[in-house]
């Protein structure tokens, strides 16, 4: 089954990925709902977290997948172009393993801000865009969105950045190293 099956979207059509993590995050929830009307001609696949579906699954439509929580998350981001997304050490490595454009929203009490500083250094290598929470904005964040989604040339130079910035083989790595350590 491919991911537009999957998640029974149109696999032409430019898809945004809404995620706020396993929990949700209320505030990008809150703002998505908003900007569903100005986003023309794109596809809108959204993880509420299960604690919020019954708030928002009322905007589900022929172009709007309105999910709690999605297990195949390889799917999901193979399916999407650009991706609004919290900013934790998890999510930037998921995102760069793809590949996927994103808009970074940190979460502001974040501890140490780290989340700001992880969004930071995918904005100063060109993977990624970043607004504050205190910036969201529907309107202005959805011409952000649809700017991005339609310039090819934007959206393929973040991704290749974001690719070269993944590291999925991190956990060889850091195994490799310990080994090293043992055995010295």
């Amino acid at each position: 089954m491919t991911a537009s099956q999957l998640f029974d979207l149109n696999a032409d059509k430019k898809t945004l990925f809404v995620f706020g993590g396993s929990q949700g995050a209320e505030a990008l929830n809150q703002y998505t709902k908003d900007m569903i009307e100005y986003l023309e001609n794109v596809q809108l696949l959204w993880q509420t977290g299960k604690n919020n579906i019954e708030k928002y699954k009322q905007f589900e439509s022929d172009s709007v997948r309105v999910l709690p929580f999605i297990d195949d998350m390889k799917s999901a981001y193979a399916l999407s172009d650009l991706s609004i997304s919290r900013a934790g050490a998890l999510t930037i490595a998921e995102l760069t393993a793809c590949g996927l454009p994103s808009i970074l929203v940190p979460l502001p009490s974040a501890a140490a801000n780290h989340q700001t500083h992880n969004a930071q250094s995918m904005v100063d290598a060109g993977a990624a865009e970043l607004i504050s929470e205190a910036e969201l904005d529907s309107k202005n964040t959805s011409k952000k969105i649809m700017l991005l989604l339609t310039d090819e040339n934007a959206l393929n130079a973040m991704s290749a950045t974001s690719i070269q910035l993944g590291k999925p083989d991190a956990v060889n790595v850091i195994v490799d190293h310990i080994l090293e350590k043992v055995n010295a």
